[in-house]
């Protein structure tokens, strides 16, 4: 939430009565960036962006060298200790108004701060204000309460804030992953419709090539359950044999390119394409165990 019209509101007291509320995790204020310079170097150094946080910096980032600054100390980021030249997170920056801060230590940046990962964040003195209010909700379902709850406690006109929530995306994301899924599933059974066409095309032909020693075996006693069995059989071990071969090979490529398939869906998938074959050979095979073997075996 971002203070639009910079009126000043979001101070230290409203960060922390946010961040009291049950379905917040962690809320924080960051007043807007500024360009420091090494302290050493002067102004003509390289520039990286600081952050002056008003809240608990603990909620935005991890000390990785040093200690935790006090107000008015900084801690520096590994990309900015590269940008500013120095051999360790140690000495002081300074803006281009001319003040001078400590550092006292290194950071990395807690999820979703990662914008800051690049610069300096600053433990922000008493009395400075934040422009822009982070609030992290407890879990993604209460992001909506939690919205609410915040907008409650600065009780502020909408023309005051500028407002970026996750409710309008996750609900976005939501429709889309709705819609993709619908595709891959109507994709996935024309795919098996397709593939159960072609397979009883291609038992009810077999059948039909040996049809002479299938009434055979049924003029010799056979039941059609046996004929049945035979004909799903062979059907259902070719089909396994494709379906871990295709499988197989389709994850090594996909592993790959980096975009492994999940085991679950895998697996699911392979099911479904060796039932759908041994279903769709099942018409073929019934129409062979109801020919009249001496008709079959009749000769010309």
């Amino acid at each position: 939430m971002t203070d639009a019209n910079e009126a000043g509101f979001l101070d230290g007291d409203v960060v922390a009565a946010v961040a009291a509320v049950g379905v917040v995790d962690r809320a924080v204020g960051t007043a807007l960036p500024v360009d420091v310079t090494s302290a050493s170097v002067g102004a003509g150094g390289s520039r990286v962006p600081a952050w002056q946080v008003i809240g608990d910096i603990r909620d935005v980032a991890e000390v990785t060298w040093g200690r935790w600054p006090r107000p008015g100390e900084a801690l520096v980021s590994a990309t900015a200790m590269e940008v500013l030249a120095l051999d360790a997170p140690v000495g002081a920056v300074r803006t281009r108004a001319g003040v001078t801060v400590p550092v006292v230590g290194a950071f990395t940046a807690r999820d979703p701060f990662d914008d800051v990962a690049a610069g300096v964040l600053i433990a922000a003195p008493a009395g400075v204000v934040a422009r822009v209010l982070h609030v992290v909700a407890t879990d993604a379902a209460t992001v909506p309460s939690t919205q609410g709850a915040v907008l409650a406690i600065l009780a502020r006109p909408p023309t005051d804030l500028q407002v970026v929530s996750p409710v309008a995306l996750a609900e976005l994301q939501g429709e889309v992953m709705g819609d993709l899924a619908r595709y891959g599933r109507g994709l996935l059974l024309a795919v098996l419709a397709a593939g159960a066409l072609l397979t009883a095309v291609v038992v009810l032909a077999d059948v039909l090539v040996h049809r002479a020693d299938l009434g055979r075996r049924r003029a010799l006693g056979a039941p059609r359950w046996v004929i049945v069995a035979l004909v799903t059989g062979r059907v259902t071990l070719a089909a396994t044999v494709g379906v871990v071969v295709g499988s197989v090979v389709t994850a090594v490529l996909l592993a790959r390119t980096g975009q492994a398939p999940v085991p679950a869906f895998a697996l699911g998938t392979a099911i479904l394409a060796v039932l759908t074959a041994a279903v769709a050979a099942l018409p073929p095979a019934l129409a062979a165990s109801h020919r009249d073997p001496v008709h079959v075996l009749r000769t010309p």
